[in-house]
């Protein structure tokens, strides 16, 4: 059985954002983001009676979050999918590293790109330390910018057309990219988050990953995934973007 969240998330339909602060309905949303489920594996999933989570699918099927099907390989079961997209939760404020961006933004005054970079870190680090972990949306914005822009890269062919993505990035971003063709992936030096961007533990880039991810799947009609596994946040001193299939 897994724990029960104690939290608020947010999924994304057709009607908008709505927010989920419900221990069992978000154990039940989690479960069928990983696949469709039946109702029998929901319950056991989640340990509670069968009546309870019967009252739960409804209302997240009133909410056009999850719908319901009949298993094609046995019509007396149902089962259960996720119509909705993740796109983050609530967590505790973490102020500092907002604080230590902050402090460095009088440095950029007569930097355009850098206060753009700036400005760019700030949504992300405000986020966080407001109490809200936005990394889902970002991706998700990444991937929306990224197949909208893909028009422009030439190459159908995976390595030809990374090689692009590595050049476009190099010009917009003021990085040095390397194309990693074993990984597959691409190593991204940049000077300016060498320099101000705190550690944070973990990777941040998830706007460059989903834009990556998007001009990957929007051209070569392929469910790639762009992961960030290495990143100055992480302590690292290049930022390190794993593609897999």
């Amino acid at each position: 059985m897994a724990k029960p969240e104690s939290k608020t998330e947010f999924f994304y339909n057709e009607k908008g954002l709505i927010a989920i602060g419900s221990p069992v309905k978000l154990q039940i949303l989690n479960l069928l983001r990983e696949e469709p489920k039946s109702f029998d594996e929901i319950v056991k999933f989640t340990a509670k009676a069968k009546s309870t989570i019967s009252v739960h699918l409804n209302n997240l099927r009133s909410c056009e979050l999850v719908e319901e099907n009949f298993d094609p390989r046995d019509r007396r079961r149902k089962i259960y999918s996720l119509t909705s997209r993740y796109m983050g939760c609530s967590q505790e404020p973490f102020i500092e590293h907002y604080r230590s961006l902050l402090e460095k933004a009088p440095a950029c005054r007569n930097d355009r790109f850098c206060f753009a970079e700036i400005l760019l870190h700030a949504l992300y680090f405000g986020f966080e330390a407001y109490g809200i972990d936005n990394a889902p949306v970002v991706k998700t914005i990444g991937n929306d910018l990224g197949r909208s822009i893909s028009p422009i890269f030439e190459s159908e062919i995976f390595e030809e057309l990374l090689k692009e993505i590595g050049d476009f990035l190099e010009f917009q971003g003021k990085c040095r990219v390397n194309l990693l063709v074993d990984l597959p992936g691409l190593q991204i030096e940049d000077d300016f988050k060498a320099s101000s961007m705190p550690v944070t533990g973990q990777p941040f880039c998830t706007l460059r990953e989903g834009i990556i991810e998007g001009i990957l799947r929007e051209k070569l009609k392929k469910e790639y995934r762009v992961t960030e596994t290495e990143c100055y946040g992480s302590g690292h001193e290049h930022c390190l973007f794993k593609i897999t299939i």
